[in-house]
């Protein structure tokens, strides 16, 4: 496992999840968020009431400076053996509808800002045999209506995360991503901008095997395993944590 982890998308939802449960573990964090101190600050005293490292706070947007943002989170840890990335803008709208404004921030964020923030890290990541995660969903492989922006940039993201599992490989760093589907995580923003989204939250948790949505935390664990030495021989792959959706879908 790194002992130092960036989790860009760190103050809310699945990167709080993961920020306070990697703390719990030991490990040093950075969390990495665009705007919201006050969601940053409710997520450090999370994880520094687990008795783990206290995590520090870096501001900085993945779209728009991956570089500095992964460059002042490796000068406040001291290093950097773990990069997990879960932001996303929340662009919602059919294909038709999105802007390319809105189409250009979504993929700048889920492509670009990845692309350039493996591309800074991987110094770091070489030292220590380090590893990558990031977010996807399932809207990247199956049709959802109002991902007409983000289904896209999710598809690129993990063809993106193969080709770097298959570059870096040699030079001891591993990129993996997750899948989930719908999550159970009231307040994080989407519900408030797509119309209907209980009912549909309802209708996926009924076709889901195991009947319910999952959680931001059951998610995390999936992507604190990746990180540790008991993925240590899996790269390149982006694994549904779905509860079972994807095999109907």
């Amino acid at each position: 496992m790194p002992d130092k982890v960036l989790v860009i998308g760190g103050s809310r939802g699945i990167g709080r999840s993961t920020v306070v449960q990697l703390a719990a573990a030991g490990i040093a964090c950075a969390i990495g968020y665009v705007e919201n101190d006050a969601a940053a600050e409710e997520t450090q005293k999370l994880a520094a009431d687990t008795g783990g490292p206290r995590p520090v706070l870096v501001r900085g947007d993945l779209g728009t400076d991956p570089a500095g943002l992964v460059g002042a989170a490796a000068e406040a840890l001291g290093g950097l053996g773990g990069l997990v990335t879960t932001a996303v803008p929340i662009v919602a709208g059919r294909t038709l509808k999105v802007t390319r404004e809105e189409y250009d921030r979504v993929f700048d964020v889920q492509v670009w800002g990845l692309w350039e923030a493996i591309r800074t890290a991987l110094p770091e990541l070489e030292k220590v045999g380090g590893a990558v995660v990031a977010v996807s969903s399932l809207g990247a492989n199956h049709y959802a209506r109002y991902y007409g922006a983000i289904g896209p940039a999710k598809a690129a993201m993990e063809n993106l995360v193969r080709y770097f599992g298959a570059e870096l490989g040699p030079r001891g760093v591993r990129v993996n991503g997750i899948s989930p589907s719908l999550v159970d995580n009231p307040g994080h923003g989407g519900e408030d901008i797509i119309a209907g989204v209980a009912d549909m939250q309802a209708a996926v948790a009924q076709k889901t095997p195991l009947r319910r949505l999952g959680h931001p935390d059951e998610l995390a664990s999936v992507i604190v395993s990746l990180l540790s030495s008991d993925f240590r021989f899996v790269t390149g792959l982006t694994i549904p944590v779905d509860g079972g959706y994807s095999l109907l879908a």
